[in-house]
């Protein structure tokens, strides 16, 4: 009894301080737009969020869910403070590192219930969705990596095997949990689909087709997400041109309707992309 005792006090001891840290992260994400100009966040906020995130995965390590929100918080600064690519391409290296220090626990953990990081992504998702913050790991590593794609250039991102790594993480997320961040992973494979050059022997998966697809599965899971339906009008475009008339109501929807406070800087800037669609599309 007395050993159980000090095991479960060594225990508490352990996660109480990573859960404090991830606390005070959550509460600096959830300011994250304070402050925000349009659809240009400012530093401070996520800036603290990802200290905090970061203090969390220094005390505890194993802790995926402090390690996923990290991830989610750096890409946010990529995507909503950055003011230059440069700026991102910095951010989203970052990023990269945190992306893989995510995954080699993520493959411990796998290793240890006898599944290894390469074996089908059915396995892997059937073994994973077992471990507390796996799936987050997966969507937003894969978002990540599609940022930096962006960043550095989509013919870099495809030579450096970056597409085929979203890829399959992406997919993996999604077979842990389809509805995870309102249809996330396939929000991701869809403008995967839809942005990778399709290069013989290397990325001839890509399909206009199957963009459309996953984004509409996406927005079918969460229908008031304006960045996968700006991304479903964009897709829908060059797919077929024919599929204007469509794109066009979808983007005018995005621009009209109210924004979800919880993700203002994110909508606000989704109706600016939207806006600019619809300038190059002459609509």
């Amino acid at each position: 009894m007395r050993k159980i005792l000090i095991v479960a006090i060594a225990t508490i001891g352990f996660t109480l301080p990573s859960f404090a840290q991830v606390s005070e992260g959550d509460q600096h994400w959830n300011a994250r737009a304070e402050g925000h100009q349009g659809g240009r966040a400012k530093a401070g906020q996520v800036d603290a969020a990802i200290a905090a995130y970061r203090k969390a995965v220094a005390q505890e390590p194993n802790n995926l869910e402090a390690r996923g929100k990290l991830l989610r918080a750096v890409r946010f600064k990529g995507a909503y403070v950055a003011s230059t690519n440069d700026e991102k391409k910095a951010i989203y290296a970052i990023a990269k590192n945190d992306g893989d220090a995510a995954m080699a626990v993520v493959n411990r953990q796998l290793a240890a219930k006898g599944v290894k990081a390469d074996a089908p992504e059915k396995n892997v998702a059937d073994a994973a969705r077992a471990i507390s913050g796996a799936a987050d790991v997966f969507l937003w590593d894969s978002v990540n990596w599609g940022e930096w794609a962006l960043a550095y250039g989509k013919m870099a991102a495809v030579r450096q095997g970056a597409a085929d790594r979203i890829r399959r993480e992406a997919t993996i997320a999604m077979l842990i949990d389809p509805k995870l961040d309102g249809g996330g992973p396939q929000r991701v494979l869809g403008r995967l689909h839809d942005q990778t050059p399709r290069v013989p022997f290397l990325t001839g998966w890509a399909s206009s087709k199957e963009a459309v697809r996953f984004l509409r599965e996406s927005n079918k899971i969460d229908p008031t997400n304006k960045i996968t339906r700006v991304f479903l009008a964009d897709a829908l475009v060059s797919d077929d041109s024919k599929n204007a008339p469509e794109a066009i109501r979808i983007l005018r929807e995005v621009i009209n309707s109210p924004n979800d406070p919880n993700f203002e800087v994110e909508n606000v800037q989704a109706q600016e992309d939207a806006k600019a669609l619809l300038r190059e599309w002459g609509a």
